[in-house]
């Protein structure tokens, strides 16, 4: 019976991040938990946006993706609660921290910068990236981890890597999800936290998107079109509305992103009403 296991880990940042890597670079925030679940299950671990930072009690330590792997393939997710799909393997479910005084960004003079792979499950310690707007402070961001942003800085993800042979996938600043296939990302003067260049192959079958709670339009799409009727265009497009609405979630402010997830929610009942019909209509052939 394959096992779920979450962890809570806290990114160390300090002394030397990247390369050599520090010894100790993560640090456990809270107890790990999980259990068996039956193939075809779902498991949702524990939602916490926030947990006490215990390196400064003046900070706090924000959520900044999920990461999910089987040890051979894997994928990272938005910072929010989710159900994930189990099939026959066991999974590692990580929630990555960065302690912060708020949300990541203000008046500081650097970030931090890394790289991630979603099949490994952990950071990656390649040569990575290019500052292009002053390529002078691209080794430190290399080897020791770090951007200045007194200025404003562009910041170009290798689309390969050495420790992977997956491909860039997407930038994660502060934990905002960045657009995907995008290896360009402009920090602007004053940021602080951390940005991640993650290194991710399309979700594989037994680890299903869960792009939102146990909503999944993109997996009914391929289970009706793998065991049912063609669905037709309309009711193919209404999802892909839904799934485009949760990805606009990801990028929105959190004050309208509830909204937005509201609205993929109706999209994916209105989807959903239009398969009932057709389930109808072939009960009264």
């Amino acid at each position: 019976m394959p096992h779920v296991t979450t962890y809570y880990k806290l990114i160390l940042t300090a002394g030397h991040h990247r390369q050599p890597r520090n010894s100790t670079a993560e640090e456990d925030l809270a107890p790990s938990a999980g259990g068996d679940v039956l193939p075809g299950g779902s498991f949702s671990p524990t939602f916490f946006a926030t947990l006490p930072c215990p390196t400064d009690s003046k900070e706090i330590a924000k959520l900044l993706f999920w990461s999910v792997t089987d040890g051979t393939t894997g994928q990272v997710l938005p910072p929010a609660a989710f159900t994930q799909t189990v099939d026959g393997s066991s999974l590692t479910i990580t929630g990555w921290y960065i302690c912060t005084g708020g949300d990541g960004t203000g008046t500081g003079t650097a970030i931090i910068d890394d790289a991630f792979s979603a099949n490994l499950g952990g950071f990656i310690d390649d040569t990575f990236v290019d500052v292009t707007s002053d390529p002078s402070l691209t080794s430190d961001a290399n080897v020791v981890g770090i951007v200045p942003t007194n200025v404003a800085e562009t910041l170009v993800a290798y689309s390969a890597v050495v420790s992977t042979t997956e491909p860039f996938y997407k930038w994660v600043l502060n934990g905002a999800f960045m657009v995907a296939g995008d290896t360009t990302l402009k920090v602007p003067k004053g940021t602080e936290g951390i940005a991640i260049a993650i290194y991710q192959s399309p979700p594989p079958s037994n680890i299903i998107p869960p792009y939102f709670a146990q909503y999944n339009p993109w997996w009914w799409i391929v289970s009706w079109w793998g065991h049912g009727p063609d669905p037709g265009p309309e009711i193919v497009r209404e999802f892909a509305a839904a799934a485009e609405l949760v990805g606009v979630a990801n990028h929105v402010s959190p004050q309208i992103r509830a909204r937005t997830l509201q609205l993929a929610l109706e999209q994916v009942r209105i989807a959903t009403s239009a398969i009932e019909k057709q389930i109808q209509g072939l009960q009264g052939k």
